[in-house]
Parts: C-alpha cells; structure tokens; sequence
C-alpha cells in the first residue's frame, strides 16, 4: 500500500522534529529511513501510527504492523502462547472513511441506474474489506514464517523471558510477519539477529509484495533491501533513489558540488566587494558603488555546505599491563541448569581484537556474564590477569537511571564539572540540551553512546562488548570503530554487524555445537 505524507510537522516540546514536509512512498517501496541518533526516526513511526501528536496528513489504506527496538513480549508466557497471539496492528482511518462513503452511496437508488459504477463501488468495498479484516488465522500465516525464520520446536514451551534477546527478537519478528499488514514498520529489526536471521530477513523483505519503511544503521542491510533511501535531518527529509551505497555516492557529489558552488560564490562576492571599496568617493561614484551593493544584496545566497554528520572525536584509554595474555578461560563450562558451551580453553592477548559469532541462543552473553562475574560457571576458571581492568558493556542498557541526567550520571563518576563535560563531549554530547537531557528521553542510540561512556571512564584494559554497535547511527559507528582501531587494551566482542567485523577483528571465534572454534582468516 503506498503511504503518502503531506505537511507534516512533528514537535517534541520546543524541538522541531519535522516541520510541513511531504513524501510520497510507492505500494511496494523498501525505505531506508536514516538519520544521526535523536534526528527523530523513531517518533516518525510512532506517528504514523498515531502514537504521537502531529498537523499534516499521513495516509494509507489497510494495516501496519510495527516492530519496536524496545522487545516488548510478555515475559511470563511461552513461545508459543506468544506465537499463538496476533501482533497488533493499526488502521488507517482513511479506510474506514472511504468505506462508509461507498456504502452511502450504494444507498443511494440513483447510483443502482448505473450497473458500471455500482460494480465498481461493489468490488472497491470488497477490497477495503478484505484489507481491513484479512482472510486468514494467525496461526496459519504463522506457520510457513516459523519455518523461515528457524524457530525450533525446543523453543515453544520455554517461557519468553527465558530465552536470548535475539531469540526474543525473531519471536516478534514472527508476530509482525506472519500478520495481514501491508505496511510494515520496522525500527532496528537487524540488532540482535544472527547471520543466519539476517540473511532470511533480508530475502523476505526483498519478496514482500507490501510496503516497508525500516530504521537500521545495518550498511550491508540497507544496500541488498532498500529501493530508496529516507534522509532525516534538521527537521527536514531527503529522499534518494536506490540503495545504501547508491545513496552515499549521490550525496557526496551533491556535497562537492554545493562546496565548490559556495567557494566560487564567496570568490566573486570577495571580489565585488573589493572593487567597490576601490571605486572611488565622487558622488558619482560613491551612487555607483550603492548600485553594486544592491546588486550583491539581491543576488540568491549560496548555502554552506553541510552533511549533517556526527562529528565528535574520541579516543579509549586503556590501564597499562604488563603481561601478553589479559585473559585465559580454562575447562570452562558456562550456562545455567545445563552447559551452554563445554570445556572452553582459550587466551586473549592483552592488546588483541576478537570477536565472537554464532546463532542467537547459543550462549555468547551467558559466556560474557560468566567472564564478567554476574553468571557463576558452571565449571572451569576464568582467570583474570592481575593488573586486568575489565569493562564490560551489555546490549540491553538496563544500568541507566531514567530519572538522571546525562551530566548527573557521569558527575557522580568523576566528582568534576569540567572533566564530565569533556567526557560527554567525548561521545557527542556538547550542547547544554543535550548534556542536561533527561536520560528517559534518549534514543537508545543515545543511550548506546553513554553506556559506552560510563564503561569507558575507568580506563579498562579489556572490554567485553556484547553488540556494541547496536542502535549507534552510521557516522557514530564508524567515528566509535576507529576509536577502538587506535585502542590499546584488548577488546573481545559479540557482534553481528558485518562492517564492523571486517574492520575491527584480529580473530573471529564461532560458537557452534556447544563449543567455542576459531575461523580461519
């Protein structure tokens, strides 16, 4: 179904999010929606749900299904009850209007002494309804979606909150593919997904005969989906056609050439203004110099360029060690009632870079949480240089205080108004709206950039990093990935994000069949 925007203007308190932009999305479209951290990408979708306040029109007919980056499933019910349920879906109220105008019409026994029209009414209102109400059971929509997504039937009678948040993930993503909508509104559906999720995803989505508008910083992602791209920025939207990377070229020639129209234009205005300061002070020429000033004042401003990037600077200082190995992991075994992975032997250089792969509930954050000390092994040592400092950054960001500020929740770490300053500035947080910003109201890419921060304070010279690049916009990702290029500690990370893996990996470990492998490079 197609969805068509017109003058929309969207304020979270005194800040513009959007303001009376239009774009139309073809029926069949694959949109990236992008944008840096807090640009708004989130709150568009929320309204277009009708879940935020907004003037303009949003428009389409029939359902949407939303997936939130917020996985919010009962805890307490099993796999299957859950998979049993209906995702939520919403209705256009432009359906519903044009339906009671047919039936007003059909009413009318003017309209019957046309049978074309009447036919033409007759199959439009069949449409509307069939959209509106759709022909099937959840349950045998779900079916063929179980069984492309991988979900075991080991899974069915686990309870939801036992299980892995990207196994939590691909049961909402099963929710939301298995309803009737034919408008799917995806905010960051790649972030806890395997390869294996990943890849399925992407040949879905590409099928799908709906509409699609997604929010994801996955580059891999964005290029083998999307048909277009939506660029959020200064309340303003930029639509591009074609993928990702087709995106990037197109704005970086867009860029070149507004830079080397505004450096010509401020040549000429430097020169024009030279030439009147040199034209003389005779009446005559003092008019004629006023007449040139006029003519600079009426000529049409050449903007100065501006890519809208994050752009901050940082850099991770790492506690100095001595020894080559920082961590070493003996007949480990780690899981709860029963092993997750067997009898793990393994070292970690004190300066290396490793990363962790494997499917979604196989054990990667349970490993971590042992390492960390949340989760006691289940046998095995996990041994721990002496001068080893560990930092440890897990992808829920539960250990944020909501009720805090940014500067509030770092100056209770440091004691010292000009060092939280610079450390927030550290990640992108420089202005006094966002420094003072209530920690509630951060994106969670926000919220990414300052779990990191916290975790990064204490000068650790080993990071567990459980998806660190969940939720971080595009250019945080990559000003972050070079920042841990230059690091000098040891990192071991679960990632899935595949940019990320071919830039930072010295080792990749893989977690299959119980057991802990390393790939061959």
């Amino acid at each position: 179904m197609p969805l068509i925007i017109k003058n929309l203007s969207i304020s979270i308190g005194k800040r513009e999010i959007l303001l009376d932009e239009s774009v139309g999305i073809a029926d069949g479209s694959k949109v990236g929606l992008i944008g840096r951290n807090g640009a708004g990408k989130t709150t568009f979708l929320k309204a277009v749900l009708g879940q935020v306040d907004y003037s303009g029109k949003i428009e389409y007919n029939g359902k949407a299904a939303h997936f939130s980056q917020h996985i919010d499933l009962d805890p307490h019910k099993t796999v299957r009850e859950t998979l049993g349920e209906s995702a939520a879906t919403h209705h256009q109220i432009t359906s519903g209007k044009e339906l009671q105008e047919i039936e007003k019409q059909l009413s009318d026994l003017n309209v019957h002494k046309d049978s074309a029209k009447v036919d033409k009414l007759t199959a439009r209102y069949l449409e509307l309804q069939a959209k509106s109400q759709g022909h099937s059971e959840p349950a045998s929509r779900a079916k063929p979606v179980l069984q492309t997504l991988g979900i075991e039937d080991s899974w069915l009678g686990q309870k939801v909150g036992s299980l892995s948040t990207g196994q939590r993930a691909i049961i909402a993503l099963a929710q939301i593919l298995s309803s009737d909508a034919g408008l799917l509104l995806l905010d960051e559906p790649t972030n806890h997904l395997d390869f294996r999720r990943l890849d399925i995803l992407e040949n879905y989505l590409r099928q799908f005969k709906g509409t699609v508008v997604m929010v994801t910083h996955d580059r891999y992602f964005l290029d083998r989906v999307c048909d277009s791209i939506l660029k959020m920025e200064k309340g303003k939207w930029i639509k591009y056609n074609g993928n990702y990377s087709a995106y990037v070229k197109t704005r970086n020639a867009a860029f070149a050439a507004q830079k080397t129209a505004y450096e010509l234009e401020n040549k000429y205005l430097a020169a024009e203004r030279d030439k009147i300061a040199r034209i003389g002070k005779s009446p005559q020429k003092v008019a004629q110099g006023k007449y040139r000033e006029r003519l600079l004042e009426k000529r049409e401003i050449v903007e100065k360029p501006d890519m809208d990037r994050s752009n901050f600077k940082t850099r991770f200082e790492a506690s100095p060690i001595q020894s080559p190995v920082v961590l070493e992991l003996s007949g480990l075994y780690v899981g709860y009632t029963k092993p997750l992975i067997s009898d793990i032997n393994l070292n970690i250089g004190s300066d290396q870079r490793v990363i962790l792969i494997g499917e979604n509930g196989v054990g990667k954050s349970t490993l971590f949480k042992t390492i960390e000390g949340r989760v006691p092994p289940l046998s095995g040592e996990v041994i721990l240089d002496p001068q080893a400092k560990l930092g440890y950054a897990d992808q829920e960001l539960k250990g944020l205080a909501g009720s805090a500020t940014l500067y509030d929740e770092i100056y209770a770490m440091l004691k010292d108004m000009p060092k939280t300053r610079q450390h927030l500035s550290m990640v992108g947080f420089v202005s006094d709206d966002e420094v003072f910003k209530p920690i509630s109201k951060l994106s969670f890419g926000e919220k990414s950039r300052l779990n990191l921060l916290k975790v990064l304070i204490g000068k650790p010279n080993i990071l567990l990093l459980d998806e660190p690049t969940n939720h971080l916009d595009i250019d945080a990702r990559e000003i972050i990935e070079s920042a841990f290029l230059s690091y000098d500690g040891a990192i071991f990370a679960v990632s899935h994000d595949r940019f990320f893996i071919n830039k930072i990996a010295q080792r990749t470990l893989k977690v299959a069949d119980g057991a802990i492998v390393e790939m061959k490079r």
